[in-house]
């Protein structure tokens, strides 16, 4: 991957790249436990949230909570240019502890809402912004500074635009009945599901299953649960929940399982993890 500018602490991950040609390999459907600011320079596609499709142009912004799966389809004939900025929403804190900024991110139903198209909020502000923390070339101290203190403006322009949308800009496609099998998913997430349960709550096959919600999510619905237990897990054992009562909580029967997944997964154990 061709980094332009990055940065990187234990809070906060920034980027700007561009991948000529785009390698449609490299944006698979992933998730993660960090809060995703996603701002697209150059190129053309869709972002799928959650099962729902978003069509992207130049200038426009895609938000992610944690475990919010999504995926990229992007166009393979033209430069693939975008600025990333990851945050723990603990980072805003000290500062907006109510996290009304946040909003935009937590207010609204899973892949619902999640794109800001050019037009929804005041595009010269937020590339402002961005054209601020890419001077700094320092990546220490002033790089984290300039950071945070410009996603603050960022934030503060996109909860004017969340909360006074225009349901015809910030329009939500979504595919109706995987999107219900993907809340249905999430709604019990944490219970005794199985591929079996969910076919027989929506009156589908297997198979039927299986091609929809991969052509949906590009994954399967059990790695898609899994992940999303994992995750989930992985937070309860920063909160300092034993490793035992995260694996339980977190949908999983049996530890030895839970144990194999997790670091297969994260490459450490649940324990080292608690211990964060």
């Amino acid at each position: 991957m061709n980094y332009q500018d990055y940065y990187e602490d234990h809070q906060l991950l920034f980027h700007k790249n561009c991948d000529m040609p785009p390698h449609q390999t490299k944006y698979g459907m992933h998730t993660h436990e960090i809060y995703e600011f996603y701002y697209l320079l150059s190129g053309k596609g869709t972002f799928s949230v959650e099962g729902n499709e978003y069509s992207l142009d130049p200038n426009s912004i895609m938000l992610m909570r944690s475990n919010e799966s999504h995926y990229l389809h992007i166009n393979n004939d033209l430069p693939y240019e975008r600025i990333v900025l990851h945050f723990y929403p603990q980072l805003l804190d000290p500062i907006d502890p109510n996290r009304t900024l946040l909003g935009p991110f937590d207010n609204r139903a899973l892949g619902d809402s999640n794109h800001y198209p050019p037009g929804s909020f005041s595009n010269q502000l937020v590339r402002s912004c961005l054209n601020n923390i890419l001077e700094v070339k320092d990546n220490g101290y002033q790089k984290r500074v300039a950071i945070i203190t410009n996603l603050l403006t960022i934030l503060n322009e996109l909860n004017k635009s969340f909360h006074n949308k225009n349901p015809q800009i910030l329009f939500t496609a979504r595919n109706s009945q995987m999107t219900k099998v993907i809340s249905y998913i999430n709604e019990h997430l944490f219970e005794n599901i199985s591929i079996e349960s969910i076919c027989k709550e929506f009156h589908i096959s297997k198979s039927q299953l299986n091609i929809l919600f991969t052509k949906a999510t590009n994954t399967t619905v059990w790695k898609y649960i899994t992940i999303k237990r994992l995750i989930s897990a992985r937070q309860l054992l920063y909160d300092g929940v034993p490793a035992l009562e995260a694996c339980m909580q977190s949908g999983f029967k049996d530890y030895s399982t839970f144990y194999r997944r997790y670091k297969d997964y994260f490459g450490t154990s649940p324990q080292r993890d608690m211990h964060k």
